[in-house]
């Protein structure tokens, strides 16, 4: 109680000391306490005046000095900060090392970095010390996205103290970011074995079994976030795509309609119920939703919707017509790209489809979907090379996007690859090749399953030799 009377005395006399506009003596630990103060209310404009005041005062302070620093560095003046670091002298504070090494490494100048992380580590640290030390440089890692480096400080912090609720919250953004969902699933446990309540905790364990496609965990998951926070609508708009994901279309749709009940006003409910409606095929549905999104939020897009809902339902001229009454100004949008690149591709008319699909793919930077739809107009004319190169891309963004990997691999032959056709057949599993014939075929109800591994490759490489994929594969 006394101290906290003594820090509310000292912020009392500085306020004072602003209101009257008359210097008054504070020692530089008065003016490091007062800085924390302002800073930990979020003031930092006040905390880098009381800093500048102190340091008037006493100008060799090395703590008013090492906190000037910090101030440069939350900035991300990077370069000035490395500049006045060099003027405080060295006496063995962890905090001059740390603020060193984070503007050496975000100045990208790592080897730099590195040495004052070695000539630190090479130093006789008192256990908390070394703790604090590593800990920082963990996060600083994190910062970078220097996430192997990140994971490899913050887990020897972990074994120093194993329950640092910070350590374990970048250890699991620093796996996630590697795509090691499973191991960010693990220490996001830890995290909840500490704080089994954290509304936090539970969204973001939903979030990682969804990446991890483990959709029935992360429905769960999202299921007990909401028995903390019943009706945050985030964590009903990712429980509603966990859903979606797991093909259970129709209570995602309801999710989605109760999160508009909640709030009307999020304008990207409205879109992810349209894909709902779209998944299911229920385009009277979608038909409601635009004009109920129309007398909300406005016109604008909405003609692109309806040409696209008209599409699907294979009504060509209402289709058409919308298309060509599009506004001028909205004929700039991703939207429209995509739907005037629908339009063009049925009416073969590749050349002006795989235009519309470029000023897409401009938009919105690897899109699976746009990738996907460039990939078929380059094979519809036989540019096939470029066809693979855009394959490529795609199953590097998702290796199991459907059918890209046999449509590379014929696509591949097509154009003369050196590996034999069997060779690139090996990659694929028994299931995989058996999913292959389903399309070839032609006819869902096909059945493979009595098909030996020899005897599928024999009827794939007829169906080669006779491009039935070309012909069979919707584009």
């Amino acid at each position: 109680m006394d101290e906290e009377f003594d820090i509310q005395s000292l912020i009392n006399r500085y306020e004072q000391m602003q209101l009257i506009g008359k210097k008054i003596y504070f020692d530089a630990d008065e003016f490091a306490v007062l800085a924390d103060y302002y800073n930990s209310l979020g003031d930092n404009e006040q905390a880098e005046e009381v800093i500048e005041e102190g340091l008037r005062m006493h100008p060799a302070s090395p703590d008013l000095m090492i906190l000037k620093a910090k101030t440069l560095v939350f900035s991300e003046l990077y370069d000035e900060a490395l500049s006045y670091l060099n003027n405080i002298p060295d006496e063995g504070n962890i905090e001059l090392w740390l603020l060193r090494i984070e503007s050496l490494l975000h100045l990208e100048k790592t080897e730099e970095a590195n040495e004052v992380i070695s000539e630190t580590m090479n130093k006789e640290l008192s256990i908390d010390d070394l703790y604090v030390f590593i800990t920082e440089v963990g996060y600083v890692m994190n910062d970078i996205d220097n996430f192997d480096r990140a994971i490899s400080y913050l887990e020897e912090s972990l074994k120093i103290d194993e329950s640092n609720p910070d350590v374990l919250i970048d250890l699991a953004y620093a796996n996630e970011m590697k795509g090691d969902f499973a191991q960010a699933i693990e220490y996001n446990n830890r995290l909840l074995d500490i704080d089994p309540y954290s509304f936090e905790g539970w969204v973001n364990m939903g979030k990682l079994y969804s990446m991890n496609e483990e959709f029935n965990k992360a429905i769960d998951a999202f299921d007990f976030a909401l028995t903390i926070n019943e009706n945050d609508v985030s964590a009903l708009k990712m429980k509603a795509l966990s859903l979606y994901l797991n093909d259970n279309a129709p209570e995602a749709i309801r999710i989605f309609e109760e999160c508009i009940r909640i709030s009307p006003d999020d304008e990207s409910l409205y879109d992810s119920l349209l894909e709902g409606y779209e998944a299911m095929e229920q385009y009277d549905e979608m038909s409601r939703v635009i004009d109920i999104k129309e007398k909300r939020f406005g016109p604008k897009g909405i003609a692109t919707r309806r040409a696209f809902v008209e599409l699907l339902k294979d009504n060509l001229p209402e289709a058409w017509e919308l298309y060509n009454n599009i506004p001028v100004d909205e004929k700039e949008s991703l939207d429209y790209h995509m739907l005037e690149g629908e339009l063009m591709f049925i009416d073969n008319n590749l050349r002006a489809a795989e235009a519309a699909y470029m000023k897409a793919a401009l938009l919105s930077e690897d899109n699976e979907e746009i990738i996907d739809r460039l990939a078929n107009v380059n094979v519809a004319q036989e540019k096939y090379e470029q066809a693979a190169a855009y394959l490529e891309q795609l199953l590097e963004l998702d290796p199991k996007y459907p059918t890209a990997k046999s449509r590379l691999a014929f696509i591949r032959f097509e154009i003369g690859t050196k590996e034999p056709f069997d060779e690139i057949m090996e990659q694929f599993s028994d299931d995989e090749l058996r999913a292959l014939l389903h399309v070839i075929s032609g006819n869902e109800d096909s059945d493979f399953s009595g098909f030996n591994r020899q005897k599928m490759l024999i009827r794939l490489n007829e169906a080669r030799e006779n491009r039935v994929l070309f012909k069979n594969i919707k584009y």
